[in-house]
């Protein structure tokens, strides 16, 4: 069994992004595939820095997808405790 994992965050003051769009997109797509049954999806919704390490020790998938933002030098971008974008190396 393949553990995919999907974790998204669009933090505050940054453009709207459509996660369940792509997350739906990505669950009917697997679940037409004649190999439906060989995977298990997870998911975790704005995923803070400390989520996001904790989402991947408690599922271990084999596979992780990331739906947010991101900088150009290949930071992710989240919402820290307090409500800000912090950006953090992935």
């Amino acid at each position: 069994m393949t553990n995919i994992l999907i974790l998204a965050a669009n933090p505050r003051g940054t453009s709207e992004l459509r996660l369940g769009e792509e997350v739906r997109c990505i669950q009917d797509s697997l679940r037409l595939s004649k190999y439906r049954d060989q995977f298990t999806i997870n998911s975790e919704w704005a995923v803070q820095p400390q989520s996001f390490r904790r989402a991947i020790l408690r599922y271990e998938p084999q596979i992780v997808h990331f739906s947010g933002h991101g900088v150009a030098d290949g930071e992710l971008a989240f919402e820290n405790e307090v409500g800000q974008v912090q950006s953090r190396r992935g």
